[in-house]
């Protein structure tokens, strides 16, 4: 009977976590997911705004820009899909999650990658 006790509390606190938008799944998203979804969105190859992967920049480039240029030239940005300001869209985790996988896969670094 325990068992199942502890069990049935599990399962409600999961289902209060799901409903308050912070599933583990929404929590956890990869830094390179979060890249492909809100950045690679307007700086795919041949875009107006510039084809930008972690590849386009040294991992010193990539510190500078999320630490002095992100705020600034992302403010106002739309994004294409979801039709809210982008920064506002996303968390400090989230920023950070997707700034590690940018600084991660620079051109200078062990693993470089363009996001795919």
């Amino acid at each position: 009977m325990k068992r199942r006790h502890s069990w049935f509390i599990a399962m409600i606190v999961l289902g209060c976590l799901v409903a308050a938008g912070g599933s583990a799944v929404a929590q956890t998203a990869s830094g390179k997911e979060l890249y492909r979804n809100n950045c690679k969105v307007c700086h795919e190859k041949g875009s107006p705004q510039g084809q930008y992967t972690p590849m386009t920049l040294t991992q010193d480039q990539w510190r500078t820009f999320f630490k002095l240029k992100l705020l600034s030239s992302h403010k106002s940005v739309i994004h294409p899909k979801t039709g809210g300001k982008l920064l506002e869209q996303l968390t400090p985790d989230q920023i950070k999650a997707i700034q590690r996988f940018a600084i991660d896969h620079a051109v200078d670094s062990e693993q470089p990658a363009t996001c795919g």
